[in-house]
């Protein structure tokens, strides 16, 4: 059930920086331009994993349903730490469209759900979806704001860290990308 936490986790995760991103990428003039461009970066995710999400779901019949679910997790893990390292607004879009493209669990942890459920426990596993969808969400948010620019926010820690200093938004997006292990 871990494994549907992760996908909310990661699309809640860049919403506390995702404005500061957007600024920060030389493409904006005005700021009043920012919301548009960050809502064009969100906007980039749900447009891929609507035009392949469905297609998740056949594959999954084609070759099995595990395949597909380590594939969709090894792409959330490897989307995330690049999304961290996007230096501009192009590659950032690039990999919030990949990371759309691997989105497919929702399509195969359902009907796993359901072959491996009975009618004694079913109600309650797929429940459970909706629980780890919802804590992902509510906790991709709170990890996305308490790690965001660790250099700046704690210096005692990461105060002498080059990395985090260059990419300001990798330590959250590392955190984001661990999930995907679980």
């Amino acid at each position: 059930m871990a494994m549907r936490m992760a996908e909310p986790f990661g699309l809640t995760l860049i919403l506390p920086f995702m404005y500061e991103m957007v600024g920060g990428f030389d493409i904006v003039h005005d700021p009043k331009d920012i919301a548009f461009y960050a809502g064009f970066l969100m906007m980039s995710f749900h447009f891929l994993r609507t035009l392949t999400v469905m297609h998740w779901g056949i594959v999954s019949d084609r070759i099995g349903r595990r395949p597909v679910l380590l594939f969709g997790l090894l792409g959330d893990l490897l989307t995330f730490a690049l999304f961290g390292i996007s230096k501009s607004f192009g590659w950032a879009v690039v990999v919030r469209c990949l990371n759309g493209f691997f989105t497919g669990s929702i399509v195969v942890i359902r009907p796993i759900v359901a072959e491996i459920s009975d009618d004694t426990n079913r109600a309650r596993m797929m429940s459970m979806i909706q629980l780890m969808l919802t804590l992902g969400s509510m906790l991709g948010g709170a990890v996305g704001g308490l790690l965001v620019d660790p250099v700046n926010n704690y210096p005692w820690l990461f105060g002498n860290s080059v990395l985090f200093r260059e990419y300001p938004y990798l330590l959250p997006c590392l955190v984001g990308s661990s999930i995907s292990l679980f």
